[in-house]
């Protein structure tokens, strides 16, 4: 039998020797987080975000917020690492169920792009099933607290609830499974909602009357006060309270 060949020893200056004696611990631990912390900064920037239609996604903005977003508007994304890695924690959640659907044999399709002409909706589903017929599947990750809310109560958060109302209407589906992963344990808690097409037409008008301010090129005024939840928790805050409050298009030319 062959010899077996010594392992070759690393190269000297492929190893921060040095560097390494003279930090400690607790330095190169802090120092990684940091590091790792400044990896997602080039996902923060100025862009400029316009929409052609109503996001299912996000359901309970106001009408100043969607005039915004229809004329198009300037948005610095600023979101902190830690959110970064929840935004990429929920991707690989809804792979992972995407895989177990498939496997099942009951996944009809996945990531479907959704338009509406009246109002303007476009989104994308994160899925159809087929299991007892055709139904919409929304998947959310969610904490320990909020899941074991979701369980006793058996009812899902109304933006989700919005958005899955919505996207059955556009893609002509009776039922919606409204799907939630604990993020501590994996556990799954599937709810089940039917299609109210009274609570949807009434979203469609309210959602129509928005369109009309940017049609018509009228500015909504303001519904809450500076100092309010609402506005605090607003991407479009700077913006929307930059100039005067008022509906007067001469004085609000659209971005």
């Amino acid at each position: 039998m062959k010899a077996l060949k010594a392992l070759k020893a690393p190269k000297e200056e492929s190893i921060p020797r040095e560097e390494s004696i003279e930090k400690s611990s607790a330095d190169l631990e802090h120092e990684l987080i940091e590091k790792i912390d400044a990896s997602f900064l080039d996902r923060n920037e100025m862009k400029t975000k316009k929409v052609g239609g109503f996001h299912p996604s996000y359901t309970n903005q106001c009408a100043r917020y969607w005039y915004y977003l229809f004329n198009g508007v300037e948005v610095e994304t600023s979101f902190n690492p830690q959110t970064y890695r929840i935004f990429d924690n929920g991707h690989k959640v809804h792979e992972r169920i995407y895989s177990y659907l498939n496997h099942m044999g009951i996944l009809v399709g996945e990531e479907i792009p959704v338009t509406y002409d009246d109002p303007p909706i476009e989104g994308t589903a994160d899925g159809i099933i087929d299991f007892y017929g055709r139904k919409l599947i929304e998947i959310k990750s969610i904490s320990m607290e909020g899941f074991e809310y979701r369980r006793i109560y058996k009812k899902p958060k109304d933006d989700h609830v919005r958005q899955a109302q919505i996207y059955m209407r556009c893609l002509d589906l009776p039922q919606a499974f409204v799907i939630y992963e604990n993020k501590n344990n994996q556990q799954i808690l599937p709810i089940l909602i039917d299609r109210d097409d009274a609570f949807i037409d009434k979203l469609f008008t309210k959602y129509r009357k928005f369109y009309k301010n940017f049609t018509e090129n009228t500015i909504p005024d303001q519904p809450y006060k500076m100092t309010s939840k609402n506005c605090g928790s607003c991407d479009l805050y700077s913006q929307c309270w930059s100039g005067t409050n008022g509906s007067k298009k001469e004085e609000h030319e659209p971005f």
